[in-house]
Parts: structure tokens; sequence; C-alpha cells
């Protein structure tokens, strides 16, 4: 699997999850999380969630808090987007829905107080994940954050054909690993890793 270009792993996740969209939902609500929206900071005014998927529960928060006066909202799967982009626009005026592949987003230097990329850099071919980080680095405002996981094993591509038992569920992953993210994070200009966690 080592082989596939990154537009064809890109496509067939953005199938997938399209296709999986239910399943994966149902999924989310009853994985345990963290919630990285409990801090007792001032508070920021532009966020950015890449992979946002249905939008729970990473996005609902942001937008419960009240804190910000914009959130960008990303995902690569339409159907992801546009069931938190139904359940969620009429309440809230202050968002902007971006579907597409975030390596190809956009945005003005120094444009975010926080970022958060859950479960969602991982999807990415693992050389990709550190120009994703150097995006972020550029986007975020001095003294901003930025909240991602990576991978915890060293592994060029992680496969699954039918993620979730769905036979439409091909899923893939890919990371340089524990031992090696935090180093790598270091490397990129403007990024300093504040915590991490196994």
């Amino acid at each position: 699997m080592a082989n596939l270009a990154s537009a064809e792993i890109k496509a067939r996740l953005e199938r997938s999850y399209d296709t999986i969209a239910t399943t994966y939902n149902t999924w989310a609500v009853n994985h345990p999380y963290r919630n990285p929206t409990d801090d007792s900071e001032a508070p920021t005014k532009s966020a950015l969630e890449l992979g946002c998927g249905n939008g729970y529960p990473i996005l609902q928060h942001l937008f419960s808090a009240g804190l910000f006066d914009c959130i960008v909202a990303n995902d690569l799967s339409s159907v992801q987007l546009n069931s938190v982009k139904s359940e969620l626009e009429a309440k809230h005026d202050n968002a902007d829905w971006r579907q597409g592949d975030m390596t190809c987003l956009s945005f003005n230097p120094c444009s975010f107080d926080i970022i958060i990329g859950l479960y969602t850099l991982i999807h990415l071919p693992r050389s990709e994940q550190l120009l994703m980080l150097e995006k972020i680095s550029l986007w975020l405002k001095p003294g901003g954050l930025a909240l991602v996981n990576f991978s915890k094993e060293d592994t060029e591509a992680d496969v699954i054909e039918e993620w979730l038992g769905r036979e439409e569920g091909w899923m893939f992953w890919s990371g340089y690993g524990a031992d090696n993210m935090p180093r790598l994070i270091q490397q990129v200009d403007g990024l300093e890793m504040v915590v991490g966690e196994l």
C-alpha cells in the first residue's frame, strides 16, 4: 500500500467518509475525548478545525463557548461537512465552511488564534503531515495554539479495507511515530511543543 499516490489516498478517504458518515458519526459520539476548550486563559478570536467531521465534539464546543468571532470548519468529506453545516449554520453566523483537502487550504499568515486537527493529519501521507505543520505555523497568530495528534506508530502506510465493519470504509493512516514526532515538530519554524501526551 505504500505506493499509493497522495491524490488516490485522499480520493478514497473522501469516498469512504462520504459513505460511512452515519456509522462514523455514531462511533464518534461514543468515542471518549478530552475537551480542548477547557481553558481558563483569555478568550481567543478565531479558530480553525481541520477535519471537523460531523462537528462532534470539537466544533460544537467551539461554537458553544462563544469565544470566537470566526470559526473555519474544514472536512474532506462533503457529506460530513454538509451534515454539520445543516445543523449549526442557522444557529451561528460566524462560520466559514471549507470542504476539501486540508493541504490545499489557503489563509493569510497569522489568521488564527487556535487550530485543531484531531484524528485528521494522520490521514495524510506522513511527508504531507510535516508540510501541514508548516502551514499551521504560518496561519497561527503569535502566541496561538495548535492541538493536533499523530500516530503512535512509525508507519508509512496503515490501511484497513473495511473500517468500522463497512465494505466501503477504506481507511488510511500514516505517521512518524511517538519517538520521532516531537523532534520533527520542533524543527518546524515557529512551532514549539508545549504539551505532549502519549
